[in-house]
């Protein structure tokens, strides 16, 4: 529910600021999104879900729901990687 959330955010976030920029709005908004979604979902099955796994295994409940939201915040740091170093260095529309 939260990956959704945030997903949603980020769309919002690159699609307002292509638009101040002039550029393809909605464009930006899909590339925002698979910036968040890509890295989020190899995260959760490459590295997440073999944690939370041995987390359970453990009998160690509490930081296995940290361990769920890890795939949210490795998606939210390449997307916010994306706003700062590859939108702003877009030309500018005429």
């Amino acid at each position: 529910m939260i990956g959704g959330i945030v997903a949603i955010v980020i769309a919002y976030g690159f699609y307002r600021a292509a638009e101040t920029r002039g550029l393809p709005n909605f464009q930006w908004a899909v590339a925002g999104t698979l910036a968040y979604y890509l890295p989020n979902f190899i995260w959760s099955l490459a590295v997440a879900k073999p944690w939370v796994n041995s987390l359970h295994a453990a009998n160690n409940a509490g930081m296995a729901g940290i361990a769920n939201l890890s795939s949210v915040f490795v998606g939210l740091a390449v997307a916010l990687a994306v706003y700062k170093f590859l939108l702003p260095k877009t030309p500018l529309a005429q």
